[in-house]
């Protein structure tokens, strides 16, 4: 069964507000090349963040794009720029340029990667293994990405970017990879990110996938309600009918994950879809208990 609504879904654009803002100077390797202090370099910089983040936020993905190619021209080693170009890359649905940036960003060398997959930039799932080559020097793009310099909020967004486009090209082993780098980079977000994988391998249609990163995700945050209803509604296409009493006999482990889910969120968005598939299968409703979804 599939939500009521997916517009109330919070997918990865919950990226933008979870990046740190302030920029410092070891946040760019390269030397500022316009005149004036490096302070007053990281204040201009930082004005176009804000600006650029705004912009995709609101849509307006080549406003974004045009900020973040102005500043990375004259500071290439600023990462927290490529997220934000590669933010807009993936609205624009450029996702290899998108792709490229967030490899940059994360220390991959972009050429032997490419190199490896001959024509196809991006690996057929069950063909390779695309572990990252990481170095304190990209070679492709000449910049220099050193990660122990780099906020783990930088570095997990990167990889959770990274895990969007894959999903979006169809390369879930990649994508799964991704996803738990970005979980084990930034635990604090391990949650988020987590969640906004379940939501792309939802909405790509791979139940699998699905339910494997739902149960990460309860795993790095059991309070997530909406994770409970993803998980059953992975599982609920197993279900079958038992033909003398005309109830459906769910798969085990999705009656308690529809249960949990209205337990946490009684009145959330999917509550209707699961108590009308416990009501079906013959499983009273449970009482609630709190809310996060």
């Amino acid at each position: 069964m599939k939500p009521n609504s997916l517009g109330r879904l919070i997918l990865a654009t919950t990226l933008l507000a979870s990046l740190p803002l302030a920029l410092t100077a070891q946040d760019g390797a390269d030397k500022p090349k316009t005149d004036g202090g490096t302070s007053k370099v990281i204040a201009s910089v930082n004005a176009d963040v804000l600006a650029a983040r705004k912009a995709n936020a609101e849509h307006r993905y080549g406003d974004a794009q045009s900020l973040m190619l102005k500043d990375l021209a004259d500071h290439p080693g600023m990462v927290i720029l490529r997220v934000e170009l590669a933010l807009a890359e993936m609205g624009m649905e450029k996702y290899d340029d998108a792709a490229l940036n967030f490899k940059r960003v994360l220390g991959i060398d972009v050429r032997i990667d490419a190199a490896s997959h001959s024509d196809d930039f991006y690996a057929t799932p069950g063909t390779s293994d695309i572990q990252a080559t990481r170095a304190s020097r990209n070679t492709a793009g000449g910049e220099v990405v050193d990660l122990k310099k780099n906020d783990p909020e930088i570095v997990g967004a990167a990889w959770s970017g990274l895990g969007e486009v894959y999903i979006r090209q169809k390369h879930y082993p990649e994508a799964q990879q991704a996803f738990d780098s970005a979980a084990q980079t930034n635990p604090a977000k391990a949650g988020l990110y987590l969640s906004n994988e379940t939501i792309f391998f939802f909405k790509a249609g791979n139940q699998e996938a699905q339910l494997a990163a739902a149960e990460k995700a309860i795993a790095a945050d059991p309070a997530r309600a909406n994770m409970y209803y993803f998980k059953a509604q992975a599982l609920v296409s197993k279900a079958t009918m038992d033909p003398a009493t005309q109830k459906m006999v769910l798969p085990p482990g999705c009656a308690d994950a529809y249960k949990k889910y209205l337990q946490l969120d009684p009145n959330g968005p999917y509550s209707g879809d699961s108590k009308s598939i416990l009501g079906a299968a013959g499983i009273p409703v449970p009482a609630a208990s709190g809310k996060k979804s």
